[in-house]
């Protein structure tokens, strides 16, 4: 699909790297501990010793199995630098045993200091369920230019009988929590559609967020852009269309 080409996603000043992971319908395992950087953020693995004390050298816990859950391993996925000492640390919790059907769970901790004196703010558990195969999908740190605000994008989504379909979700970390701001269809691939939607730097001064629609449909050509601004606190659509073979989903 044409999302799987590299992506023009925007990182502005303070926010962080975030680490590329296993998409959907790939099993691969629990992957390395990615490396995350980020201006004014604190290291992936010292991020999760303040949040897990007992995390290892990779900054991982193992999760033993209990009751009707396997095995899982929590691992850090994205650390985003905030303002005024803050910094958000994103992890995974992502099974061990190859588990087609299965999501991984993500959460995020927000922290305040600097490495050496991180200090735990506040916990979001389990906030998002994430991938497939018991693996996240791909966490990418979001800033919205217009207000500041800081989050997270998650690109995940499956294949079944011969269509493979991805989909977008938009977090903002608000005072009180990560907020989901917008959820979208991103790509879709089956038989004669072949369309993937691709992040990219609003080009508008009153536009938050955009997305980039480009592939073919029975070979016609598709090469359209759909734009959102924030409103209500909710990402609302203002301008394009999201291409119908894609919206329809399999």
């Amino acid at each position: 699909m044409a999302r799987m080409s590299e992506r023009a996603i925007w990182i502005a000043g303070v926010v962080g790297l975030a680490a590329l992971l296993t998409g959907c319908g790939e099993n691969k395992g629990p992957a390395e501990t990615p490396a995350i950087a980020a201006v004014s953020a604190p290291d992936a693995v010292a991020a999760m010793k303040a949040v897990f004390p007992e995390a290892d050298a990779k900054g991982q816990i193992v999760m033993a199995a209990t009751g009707d859950k396997p095995e899982r391993v929590e691992r850090p996925v994205a650390v985003i630098a905030g303002e005024a000492g803050r910094s958000y640390l994103v992890t995974a919790k992502e099974q061990t045993d190859m588990c087609h059907a299965c999501s991984a769970s993500i959460s995020v901790y927000y922290l305040r200091g600097a490495a050496g004196s991180l200090s735990v703010a506040s916990t979001h558990s389990d906030f998002h369920e994430s991938g497939g195969w018991g693996q996240a999908g791909e966490i990418l740190p979001l800033h919205l230019p217009r207000n500041g605000g800081i989050g997270m994008m998650d690109e995940s989504g499956y294949t079944a009988q011969g269509c493979t379909v991805t989909r977008v979700s938009v977090y903002r970390f608000d005072e009180s929590g990560p907020k989901e701001i917008l959820e979208a269809p991103l790509g879709r691939s089956q038989d004669a559609i072949d369309i993937g939607g691709t992040i990219i730097k609003p080009y508008t001064a009153d536009t938050d967020f955009a997305i980039n629609y480009t592939g073919n449909k029975s070979s016609v050509p598709v090469d359209t852009t759909v734009m959102w601004t924030l409103e209500n606190g909710v990402l609302a659509p203002s301008s394009g269309r999201i291409p119908d073979a894609v919206a329809e989903g399999c």
